[in-house]
Order: C-alpha cells, then sequence, then structure tokens
C-alpha cells in the first residue's frame, strides 16, 4: 500500500492532535532568507512538545493477524521510533507483535501520500509567498522518497498543479514558479485536495493559508463532512495569522480530520512546522500483530506503544477484529463503543428443522391424547346408553345428543373441555374462574377458557422458542406472557365492564324509581330497565329478573349484581332495598336519592381521573418499558442479554433492578390512584 500526503499553504498549519498547536517563532520574517534563517533553526527541535503516537489506520489483514500502521509525533529529525520496543495489547491480552519501516528493503506495499495545499491568493503577497515556498522546498527534501507528493494551489480558483507522484524535480520546480494572485477559494482547495489524496494508505493534507475564504462554492460545512468521509485522512494547517476569524475555520478541519494547527504571523515558521510534517510522515511503521482465536471476531480496544527517542509513546483504537476498518483519527477518541452483533440460531437450518420437528410431535402428542380421551369418552357413553336401552319401550338405545363448545364440536374440542373441566372441578378453580367471566361478560365455561389459556402459553411459548433459535429463557419467558396474557385481558375486560356498569347505575336508579313512583313493583322496575336494552346494564338485570322468576329472592338477585360487578355503591342500593323491605319506607324516595349520591361521586370521579391521567401514563409506560425491552431482548438479542442471568454480578444487577421497578411501581400507583 501507498501513501499519499496533501499539503496546504495559506498561513495555518495543524498536525497530531486538533487541541495542540505548534509553537510560533518570535523571530521576525522579512523575506526568503530570514524564511530560511528560522527554519534553519528550528529545524532540529520539536515544534509541538512532548512526542505521541498516532494510530494512522488499520490495514486489512488475514483472520488471526491485526496490521497497524503507526506513526510519532513531536520527534526532532533524526529521531525514529524504536522497532524492538514495539508492544500490542488487545484489551488486557498481550499480543505477539513485529514491526517494519515503511521504506525498508523489502518495502511494505503501503501507499503513502502527502498533499501541500497552497494559498497564493494576493493576501500572500512578499513574505508570506517567500516562506511558503521555502516551507515547500523543505518539506520536498524532508520526506521520505516513497511518499507522493501533489500540490494544490488556492487564488480565485483551487487548481491542481501537480499529482501525487515521486518526481521531486518536477515538484520543486512548480513550487518556484508560484505567482501571487487573486482571492482565497480556500474550501474549493481542500476539496480537490482530498480527491486527488485518494482512498488507500497513509494520507496527509498539509494546509497554509491566511485563512479568510473568499469565493468558494463549496461551504465549509461540506468540507468538514468529506473529510469525516475520508476515513483516515489527516489535515495540519497552518494560518499565516492569528486573528479567531483567521484560525476558526481552519480548526474545526483540524479538529475533525485529527490534526494540528499553527497560527503564527511569521513566515519563519513555515518551514518548522512542514518540517515537522514531513518528520511525523517519515516515522511511519507496519505493526503486524496475531491475534489469539479467542479474540478473532470480537471487538476489542488495540493499543500499540514504542519507544521513541528518550519518550514512550502509544495510541489506542476500538475496533472488530473480523473486519478491520480504517478508522477516522477521532474515531478512537470519544463516543459510544460498537458492539459485535452475532446473529439468532434461527438463521441455522439446522435449529429450524429440530425447532419444528420438536413443534410437530408436541402437537401431536396433544392431539392424540386428546383423540384418546375423546374415543374413551365416547365409549362410555355408547355402554351407558345401550345398558338403559332396556327401559325404554322401544328398546333401542337413545341418540346422542351432540355437545358444542366454545371451540367447536369436534370430538378432539369436547375431549379438552371434558380435560379441563375435571382440572377446575378437582382445584376448586371453577367457582372463582367463572366468577371472573360473568363479571367480564365473556361467554364461555371455566373449563373453555382453561383450554384457550393453556393454549395461548403453549403457543406463545413455542413462537418465542422460534425467534429466539432456541433459547430456554425466552421459550420459558413466552409461557409466562401466553398464560398472563388472557388474564391481563380477563381484567382489563371486567374493568372496562364495571366501570361501564358505574357509569349508566344513576339513570338506571332513576329509571327504577320513576316504575316505582307510578304503582309498579320491583319486578317490573327491573323489566323496564331490561327492555332499555343498554349494555350491561340490561343484561345483568335480565338475569337477576329471571333469577326472581325462578324463586330466588330479589334482594339475593341484586346481591349478584353487586358481586359479579364488584360494585360497592350498586350493594349500597341493596341494602336500602332490604331496610325497606324490612321496615318499610318509600323506596322510591330513597333510590333517588342514593341516585343523586352516585351521580357526584361519577362527576367527582371522572375530575380525579382526569387530573391523574398524566402520572397514570407515566406510570404505565415506566413499569412497562423495562419489561417489554427485555422481552425483545431475549427473543431477538438473547446472547446481549444473558450476563444478567449468568454473571453474579448481572444476578445482583437484576435483582436489585426489580426491587427498585417494584417498588417504583407501587409508589406510584399508590401516588396517582385517589379514592372518592
Amino acid at each position: 500500500m501507498m501513501r499519499t500526503a496533501a499539503l496546504v499553504v495559506g498561513g495555518l498549519l495543524f498536525t497530531g492532535t486538533a487541541s495542540t498547536a505548534f509553537a510560533a517563532g518570535s523571530a521576525p520574517a522579512s523575506g526568503p532568507a530570514s524564511a530560511g534563517a528560522s527554519a534553519s533553526a528550528t529545524a532540529a527541535a520539536p515544534v509541538n512538545g512532548a512526542p505521541s503516537g498516532h494510530i494512522v489506520q488499520f490495514l486489512p489483514s488475514d483472520p488471526g493477524t491485526v496490521q497497524v500502521l503507526f506513526s510519532a509525533s513531536g520527534l526532532t529529525q533524526g529521531q525514529s521510533i524504536d522497532l524492538s520496543s514495539i508492544s500490542v495489547s488487545a484489551d488486557s491480552t498481550q499480543l505477539s507483535a513485529a514491526a517494519q519501516a515503511i521504506g525498508t528493503k523489502p518495502p511494505p506495499q503501503i501507499v503513502r501520500t502527502a498533499m501541500l495545499v497552497v494559498d497564493i491568493s494576493g493576501s500572500m503577497k512578499g513574505a508570506g509567498i517567500a516562506g511558503v515556498k521555502q516551507a515547500a522546498a523543505a518539506f520536498l527534501t524532508a520526506v521520505p522518497p516513497d511518499v507522493r507528493v501533489g500540490l494544490v494551489t488556492v487564488s480565485t480558483t483551487a487548481h491542481l498543479v501537480a499529482t501525487p507522484t515521486t518526481d521531486r524535480k518536477a515538484l520543486q520546480a512548480d513550487v518556484v514558479a508560484l505567482q501571487v494572485q487573486g482571492n482565497t477559494a480556500l474550501y474549493d482547495g481542500t476539496l480537490l485536495a482530498l480527491q486527488a489524496v485518494g482512498t488507500q494508505g497513509s494520507r496527509t493534507i498539509v494546509l497554509l493559508t491566511d485563512g479568510h475564504d473568499e469565493g468558494s462554492k463549496a461551504p465549509l460545512a461540506q468540507v468538514l463532512t468529506a473529510l469525516q468521509d475520508s476515513k483516515g485522512v489527516t489535515l495540519d494547517a497552518v494560518s499565516f495569522g492569528t486573528a479567531s476569524a483567521q484560525v476558526e475555520p481552519l480548526r474545526q478541519l483540524t479538529t475533525v480530520s485529527g490534526g494540528r494547527i499553527l497560527a503564527t504571523d511569521q513566515a519563519g515558521d513555515f518551514a518548522p512546522a512542514f518540517l515537522q510534517a514531513a518528520q511525523d510522515i517519515a516515522t511511519e511503521v507496519l505493526v503486524t500483530a496475531k491475534v489469539p482465536a479467542a479474540l478473532t471476531g470480537s471487538s476489542v480496544t488495540i493499543r500499540v506503544s514504542a519507544r521513541a527517542g528518550s519518550s514512550t509513546i502509544g495510541d489506542s483504537a476500538f475496533v472488530p477484529l473480523a473486519a478491520l476498518p480504517a478508522p477516522s483519527p477521532s474515531q478512537h477518541q470519544t463516543g459510544p463503543l460498537p458492539v459485535a452483533i452475532h446473529p439468532a440460531q434461527l438463521g441455522s437450518s439446522h435449529a429450524m428443522r429440530i425447532g419444528l420437528i420438536a413443534v410437530f410431535v408436541g402437537l401431536a402428542g396433544v392431539l392424540g391424547v386428546l383423540a384418546w380421551n375423546a374415543s374413551i369418552v365416547d365409549a362410555r357413553d355408547t355402554r351407558v346408553r345401550r345398558r338403559l336401552s332396556f327401559y325404554t319401550l322401544t328398546g333401542r338405545s337413545a341418540r346422542a345428543e351432540p355437545q358444542s363448545t366454545a371451540l367447536g364440536d369436534s370430538s378432539v374440542a369436547r375431549s379438552a373441555v371434558q380435560l379441563a373441566g375435571r382440572l377446575v372441578i378437582s382445584r376448586d378453580f371453577d367457582a372463582k374462574v367463572g366468577r371472573r367471566l360473568d363479571g367480564a361478560g365473556v361467554p364461555l365455561k371455566p373449563a373453555e377458557w382453561v383450554v384457550i389459556q393453556a393454549g395461548s402459553a403453549v403457543g406463545i411459548g413455542l413462537l418465542f422458542l422460534l425467534l429466539s433459535g432456541g433459547s430456554p429463557v425466552a421459550a420459558i419467558l413466552g409461557l409466562i406472557v401466553g398464560f398472563g396474557g388472557p388474564i391481563g385481558y380477563l381484567i382489563i375486560k371486567e374493568s372496562r365492564r364495571s366501570a361501564a356498569f358505574l357509569e349508566q347505575l344513576p339513570d338506571t336508579l332513576q329509571l327504577i324509581s320513576g316504575s316505582l313512583s307510578v304503582g309498579h313493583s320491583l319486578p317490573q322496575a327491573m323489566d323496564a330497565v331490561v327492555r332499555e336494552e343498554l349494555q350491561p346494564v340490561s343484561v345483568e338485570f335480565n338475569r337477576a329478573l329471571v333469577e326472581t322468576r325462578l324463586g330466588m329472592p330479589a334482594e339475593d338477585a341484586l346481591q349478584g349484581i353487586a358481586t359479579r360487578m364488584d360494585s360497592q355503591d350498586f350493594a349500597w342500593v341493596v341494602m336500602a332495598i332490604r331496610i325497606q323491605r324490612e321496615v318499610g319506607g318509600n323506596l322510591a324516595e330513597v333510590l333517588t336519592t342514593v341516585a343523586a349520591t352516585i351521580r357526584e361521586r361519577e362527576r367527582l370521579r371522572r375530575q380525579v381521573r382526569g387530573l391523574s391521567a398524566e402520572g397514570r401514563l407515566s406510570a404505565w409506560i415506566l413499569g412497562a418499558l423495562p419489561p417489554v425491552f427485555a422481552t425483545y431482548l431475549v427473543i431477538a438479542r438473547p446472547g446481549y442479554i444473558a450476563p444478567l442471568f449468568t454473571d453474579p454480578l448481572g444476578i445482583v444487577m437484576l435483582v436489585v433492578m426489580v426491587i427498585l421497578m417494584t417498588v417504583g411501581v407501587v409508589w406510584l400507583s399508590r401516588i396517582v390512584k385517589v379514592e372518592v
């Protein structure tokens, strides 16, 4: 691979990190002679203080190895990186590494390119253009022979004077021929240098300008975006002038590219800065490290350190070893760390086949058990009818009445309902589940509801198992969701039906009171409510009316409504009716008073619900978001959330989270719940 360097000349030079500026000379420069004197006086000293290391980029390599292009900044001429001191680590694992200087025999195949971007506008007349020529000549002399160097001039328009080449004589002639003219199309020149520097290898742009852009077609934002997308181009800048308006655009350019900046009023400072940029390129080495098999395919922090002169330098970057991209210089400074994502096992055809076979075997087993139970039940009923046929007038067995269920009329459905019926009766679930179904208005038997709940748990559990690629945790979570889903539906349905009943109760009591006032009996008043056909009041009163016609006292039938609807207000109404039946009195007047009281309570209850709506919504969101998102992770990325269940620290965090979430949800529910 070859390296490309770009030099921008116009007054500001950045090298190294954007937060560090070169030291500017103090001697005045009045022309080429003084510029050369300044260069020779400061060339031997680093212009950026203490040396520092820099990972230029990661090169594509075979699995099991990692190749890093590493350089040093701030070294004096003659100093270099000690190849024997190179050390490479991946996280806390030390890697076996070897280093090779660029340009050795045999040379590493690395493209190295440098672009000089020179401001030749009218503001550079005199000492400025002389310092530019002196600095460019010093750069061409000091840069390694294998580095291709190109030249871009910036005046009224940007012009590519020389494409990247190793012909130093031709470049020297182009530099000598530079003439001051026009304005400063700084941003257009930077974009032109980015295009010329290429997309591979080590790439450096050295920019010298007075910082004022005049007439560029491209805005600064476009240049910043192009630098970010360049993936590895380092831009160093020299500002001929220290005013903030001149320095600020160049500071942004160097910050994005990880370069350094020099702001100076002395043209004699150009040459030391350019020499330092050439020295940084000359220190680049190719580091090759072997990666253990345990780290291959994961994302780790690679750190390279070495001795350079009397200093220890180093740099680190976070990269995925499976595909080693060329990170931008700012990529390893701040920001979130990438995470290696491993696809779920669902993508494996082997796992898919095993999962499908397990599903079909399970379903076949369940259907087989139900069919076997249905055959036993049918055979038993047939024997019973045959024995009873001797006691009939015809001597023939009676025809079996078809038994239908909410799940269908098939023998399998009847068998499932019968098995569930035995379960709910033996466990005393029948009365409890039946009461909840009646309150919710669900027209199912307890046994039918149990079958639906079991089917939901098994079905969603199998679905989660397949979606997660065979994760048992996801299967258990699916069973819990499938079992709790119907319960949640029943609770919501019951609460909504109870709320609707409570909302209609004042008008219903007013209707009963009016019927009693005109001389109707209580059952006749209840029949008037039924004829209104207002759900769910009419359904409940119709059931109570039927019970009274079968011999149940009206008070007990109405008490059943209060129990099913879980309504304390209606329980008070029933109590008033009982008292009136025992001691006498005007029941119509009592019901009118109770209706007015309940209506006011309902108005106040609505007002409270409106005022607490925001708090209740916050409680729902804060309470539901963690379990919902955890369920998604268990299904989509089980490996990401697995440490919470396998690592001791994760288990502790999980327990603490559950405790805090429980306390928070209970606290919020108590805050927003106001009893009326």
